[in-house]
């Protein structure tokens, strides 16, 4: 038992240092934006994205997506999963074909990716998500 706990300590370490040094690289650059200085990039009818760190074409990001009141996504999934936080308005994610999930603000969404899925914007307020997706951005539309 010593030996495999003698095996892990120096892997323990060097975890612990590489997210200090992590955060302390972090903790130099400090980024504040207002939701009216975001710039927005239309996805289609009804969908906007604003991305707020890392870059969307090639690595891990996060975004706020804006769905107007009463308008839908297609039906589509993407390569990486994502996490989902409403922000504003009722956001309803539907799993698979018949799944939908309203979330209110403070709701949380888990979609794993290569999952077709549907995202739309219910009641009479605009839709804002926050998502941190593992990968770069996509949309695939299944094929009909």
């Amino acid at each position: 038992m010593r030996s495999i706990s003698m095996r892990i300590a120096p892997l323990f370490m060097a975890l612990v240092m590489s997210l200090f040094l992590a955060s302390a690289a972090t903790a130099e650059r400090h980024v504040s934006r207002s939701i009216d200085d975001l710039t927005w990039v239309n996805g289609g009818p009804g969908l906007d994205f604003a991305l707020l760190w890392g870059d969307w074409t090639k690595s891990e990001y996060g975004m706020i997506v804006r769905i107007k009141a009463g308008h839908a996504a297609p039906e589509h999934s993407h390569t990486s999963d994502y996490h989902g936080v409403t922000i504003q308005g009722t956001w309803v994610h539907t799993y698979g074909k018949n799944d939908d999930r309203a979330l209110a603000p403070g709701s949380y969404a888990f979609q794993s990716g290569k999952e077709n899925h549907g995202d739309r914007c219910a009641g009479p307020q605009d839709c804002l998500i926050l998502i941190h997706q593992h990968g770069p951005r996509d949309f695939v539309v299944p094929r009909t």
